[in-house]
């Protein structure tokens, strides 16, 4: 019978808590929709309208945010000849507004993704970050937020790095100043050794080699300490594979990795042995704060979402993990969305309107439930003995959560706690089926399971993710 022991006195990390990236989905008219505000930061039912239905969820509880800082903006009545370039390949929902134009500010701007974060805020969410993925058209060489002419080509122009550096300080500023939004961290940078970056991609993009990272680093950190800015991390470099943060990171100067105040990682790269994790929190050193700042996958059942989560936690030890798009289609959200991508632009620009509604619940918006809703910020990662266990403790309640995912086959599991000095009573137990058809069990109490000689065993289904919550636990 397989045996995993749960050590309260391993090596654990703090947990700053499950976050979504607002963007694509929230700059349409989702943006403003309260119901599924409640449903991702809210903990209660929450009540979200479908096309052809309502349905009641279990809100997720989300308390990370990570807003996108814009790219693009229109000319107006009375602008000069410059205008930006639009890749053939964009739709308008992927086109994030900038507020700065260069010549004057418009705060008005990017008026959906903004309601969503200031309703996460009044909901709950308590830690925010700002991210960015192009620098505005104009401060790039070519004029196009989704990247250079080749992909392996920088695109910030050498003349406004300092230019860039003030932008993400002074929105920053005013964000706190009248929004009432505290980014504690920002990302100048969004997978910028990805060399998929070019004039014709679908999206915003800019490729940075590590010495033009380095060159945007050190001036950012001085902008903000100029606006009084001192608390805000600079969070970096949110590369899209492990192997590529572990050389950002090494290739960095030590005085530039000095102002890195926690190292961001994207998911994306096929790690199912996790040696790209482990090779990425060794470089880095135990203590450095790491968030994996965007994951997603194509998979609604979730089972492989939750794989991940299990390892990442094991190996990269994450104190936060961020869903890219909570809306998105083919599988790849957790809800399914319907966007409007093809309706011609009359200026004959992108395609598309902000237009869109939610067609689906996936499984894997109650596989995430699984963790989010148990494993809270404050409580400590503990060694769970298998990757795909997560194991953690809540010291002021007591409180010891374990999520396991299973996959094909049948298993009982025997959790050891005889580490504890203290593991008896019953234990509480959520099941969900991670399956493609509608789940059996969607975030399902199931019938509480005994602790004896403070050993817990429990049979797992296949392809399942299960919770259990057990109180009175001593370290």
């Amino acid at each position: 019978m397989p045996e995993r022991v749960v050590d309260p006195h391993s090596v654990s990390f703090p947990w700053d808590g499950w976050g979504v990236c607002l963007s694509w989905w929230a700059g349409t008219e989702l943006g403003r929709r309260d119901d599924l505000a409640r449903a991702l930061f809210g903990r209660g039912p929450a009540r979200v309208r479908l096309a052809d239905r309502d349905v009641t969820l279990p809100g997720l509880g989300l308390t990370v945010v990570r807003y996108n800082l814009g790219a693009c903006t229109w000319p107006r009545p009375g602008d000069g000849p410059a205008r930006m370039v639009e890749s053939p390949r964009i739709v308008r929902r992927k086109q994030i507004e900038a507020p700065w134009r260069g010549t004057d500010w418009n705060w008005a701007a990017d008026a959906n993704q903004r309601a969503m974060l200031r309703k996460a805020r009044a909901i709950g969410a308590d830690r925010f970050e700002m991210f960015s993925v192009s620098p505005p058209w104009w401060m790039t060489v070519n004029g196009n937020p989704s990247g250079a002419e080749r992909p392996d080509q920088d695109n910030l122009s050498p003349a406004h790095r300092e230019t860039y550096a003030r932008y993400i300080a002074a929105v920053a500023r005013h964000a706190r100043d009248h929004w009432n939004v505290h980014f504690a961290s920002v990302e100048p940078f969004n997978e910028p050794s990805l060399q998929a970056w070019h004039a014709s991609q679908n999206q915003e993009g800019c490729h940075f080699t590590v010495d033009a990272q380095a060159a945007v680093l050190t001036p950012l950190r001085r902008a903000l300490d100029a606006r009084g800015l001192h608390d805000v991390r600079i969070a970096a470099s949110d590369e899209c594979f492990y192997s590529q943060a572990t050389n950002t990171w090494r290739d960095l100067p030590a005085d530039v990795r000095r102002l890195i105040g926690r190292v961001n990682v994207h998911g994306y790269e096929r790690d199912d042995d996790s040696v790209g994790r482990a090779a990425l929190r060794t470089a880095i050193g135990a203590t450095t704060p790491l968030w994996q700042s965007e994951y997603c996958d194509g998979e609604p059942a979730g089972l492989r979402t939750a794989l991940n989560i299990g390892r990442d936690l094991r190996s990269l030890r994450p104190r936060a993990w961020v869903y890219w798009q909570p809306v998105d289609g083919l599988g790849w959200g957790l809800l399914t969305g319907a966007y409007d991508d093809t309706t011609p632009n009359p200026t004959g620009g992108a395609p598309g309107t902000l237009r869109a509604e939610v067609t689906e619940v996936n499984a894997k918006y109650y596989v995430l439930a699984q963790y989010t809703r148990h494993i809270r910020p404050g409580m400590h990662i503990l060694d769970s003995g298998h990757p795909d266990t997560v194991a953690a403790y809540d010291v002021p309640a007591r409180r010891l959560t374990l999520v396991t995912a299973n996959s094909a086959v049948a298993r009982t599991v025997t959790y050891d706690l005889r580490r504890f000095a203290r593991a008896e009573g019953r234990v509480r137990v959520w099941a969900t089926d991670a399956t493609d058809d509608v789940p059996a069990r969607a975030y399902t109490r199931e019938r509480d399971a005994p602790i004896a000689d403070r050993l817990l065993t429990l049979t797992h289904a296949p392809n399942t993710v299960t919770t259990m919550e057990a109180d009175d636990v001593e370290p």
